[in-house]
């Protein structure tokens, strides 16, 4: 039984351009498909990058506007409430003390009202690397007197106590990690479709997962 999912959202600003949009308005409609989804996957744990630590090298305006626009979509977009009342559990992972501090807050505010919820579990990378990940990790341990062991890391990582991915979906034709829970997904399965993020919907994850259950998964341990 699949247990976990992980999304690499790509295609929100290629999405807009083919609509003659503005590029927020695609970062917009990635949010709002995002809440849709989680409405209606029927799964443990789903994992959705959403702003990676390379994402901070982009001009400032950008990352202005696209924390601006986060902090707006949460406090007032009607896809919140549904989602909140699909029972989501939601637990933000990466270096959120670089977010904006307003950013902060609403996540805490979410993260404690939804911290008894029996849904699923979503964990939304945000200010995320998973070489960070790994570093943070790694030093939280040496300051703990901890061994450094596999297990051990595993326990220190943001997604301590979660399986790893099963299947790592990625949009928009890319076929590439991108810093993405490179830990975890050492066996992880890959899927790689065209359509763009903002598009991605229920039937298309039903593919994904059509696809996923017809591969033989080894671990290494056969041929």
């Amino acid at each position: 039984m699949i247990k976990h999912v992980a999304f690499i959202m790509d295609g929100n600003s290629t999405w807009a351009k083919k609509r003659n949009l503005d590029v927020l308005d695609g970062y917009l409609a990635g949010m709002q498909n995002l809440a849709e989804l989680i409405c209606n996957l029927k799964i443990p744990y789903a994992t959705f990058y959403a702003f990676s630590t390379e994402n901070w090298g982009r001009p400032k305006s950008w990352i202005d506007n696209f924390m601006n626009l986060a902090l707006k979509f949460l406090e007032t977009d009607p896809w919140i409430q549904k989602v909140l009342d699909a029972k989501v559990k939601l637990k933000v992972i990466g270096n959120i003390l670089k977010l904006p501090q307003a950013l902060q807050e609403i996540i805490t505010k979410y993260e404690n009202m939804t911290a008894n919820n029996k849904g699923v579990v979503m964990h939304l990378a945000m200010s995320y690397g998973a070489k960070d990940e790994i570093v943070r990790a790694v030093k939280k341990l040496i300051s703990r007197k901890i061994e450094i062991t596999e297990g051990n890391i595993s326990n220190a990582l943001d997604t301590a106590g979660v399986p790893d991915p099963d299947l790592i979906i990625r949009t928009s034709g890319k076929k590439r990690l991108s810093n993405f829970l490179l830990w975890q997904a050492s066996y992880s399965e890959f899927y790689s479709t065209d359509v763009s993020w903002p598009d991605f919907k229920i039937a298309d994850f039903n593919k994904a997962i059509a696809d996923f259950e017809l591969r033989h998964r080894t671990f290494g341990l056969s041929k």
